[in-house]
């Protein structure tokens, strides 16, 4: 028995990754993207699969359990960084990965990640999120922001403002451990809106962030039908600049 657990603890703190899904509701989501993650060319002894229930009242839990993931936990305080928090309180990889349960990695998800993070200098990495949902000019307009002008935006802003910057997609983004650790992880203060551009100032502060555009998920446009483009994207970027600037997010959620 003693002998059992020790492999466990000694397998759990060798563990490559570590993928966090924070959850509210995702019953309907959650399935595509658990399938995508068992498709991973990647041995699944390298990785574990947390799913953090944020209070949800469907069947999100069930599905989870289902799907064999390696552990469910429940976070009762409401927000994507508490439940954020809680998945790498939970974890045990050298790399904490972030995906939202909407959703979908492709095979080589994690060999990129572990290639960028590789690097010693580097201490984070995000990638674009593709709508297929979108319209077909939509998409291929959202891609090429993300792809050639999102990289380049912290380089900008710290040539004029002599300030570091790094930007974040907070559904597909990977981190080493050690360096969360040092910031002590998520800011929970935070619970949605601006909650990537604070890990991302945060994390840069102390090492490299790369925006690669090779790194790719495909995402749910839900968001942005229920609240529209123009509003949703607005929302993004204000809140983006006002952390940059002050700090603080540009909407305050109680």
């Amino acid at each position: 028995m003693i002998k059992l657990m020790f492999s466990h603890f000694l397998l759990a703190s060798i563990m490559k990754f570590s993928i966090v899904i924070p959850c509210f509701n995702e019953e309907e989501y959650l399935p595509r993207l658990l399938n995508s993650i068992n498709n991973l060319d990647w041995p699944r002894s390298d990785f574990e699969v947390i799913v953090v229930d944020n209070n949800s009242t469907d069947k999100t839990v069930e599905v989870a359990l289902q799907m064999k993931v390696d552990k469910v936990v429940k976070e009762s305080n409401q927000g994507t960084n508490w439940a954020r928090q809680r998945g790498f309180l939970e974890s045990h990889g050298e790399i904490f990965c972030a995906v939202d349960a909407d959703c979908e990695t492709p095979k080589n998800w994690l060999k990129i990640i572990n290639s960028v993070l590789s690097q010693k200098e580097i201490v984070a990495v995000s990638g674009v999120c593709d709508f297929p949902e979108f319209s077909h000019f939509d998409r291929t307009f959202g891609k090429f922001i993300q792809k050639f002008i999102y990289p380049i935006v912290p380089k900008i802003l710290k040539f004029i403002f002599r300030k570091p910057a790094a930007l974040i997609l907070g559904a597909n983004f990977a981190a080493k451990k050690r360096v969360l650790e040092e910031l002590k992880g998520f800011n929970t203060k935070i619970k949605f809106w601006g909650e990537d551009a604070d890990i991302a100032m945060r994390l840069v502060k102390i090492g490299k962030v790369v925006f690669s555009p090779q790194l790719e998920v495909k995402t749910s446009a839900r968001r942005f039908k229920k609240e529209g483009k123009v509003n949703t994207a607005s929302k993004y970027f204000l809140n983006y600049f006002w952390i940059y600037f002050f700090n603080k997010p540009f909407i305050e959620e109680k």
